[in-house]
């Protein structure tokens, strides 16, 4: 199974995709920029790799788009 991480490279979603790959998930990060996703994923190490947010999304099984939070009230 694929799990795409669509902006994966804040913090939030490189702490996701790390924590699926070391539990053994295949992870592609997305990103707008590629060559950004491909940074991350090398970072991190664990079999990730990055893509497009497009070929990240049409490589998966499993799709979490991570959105900013910025202006969401908090409950």
């Amino acid at each position: 199974m694929t799990i795409a991480v669509l902006g994966g490279t804040g913090p939030q979603g490189r702490g996701l995709a790390l924590r699926w790959a070391v539990a053994g998930q295949q992870v592609v990060i997305g990103s707008r920029d590629a060559a950004r996703a491909q940074q991350v994923a090398g970072e991190l190490g664990h079999g990730i790799t990055g893509a497009a947010n497009l070929q990240a999304a049409q490589q998966a099984d499993i799709v979490l788009v991570r959105c900013p939070t910025r202006g969401i009230p908090h409950c």
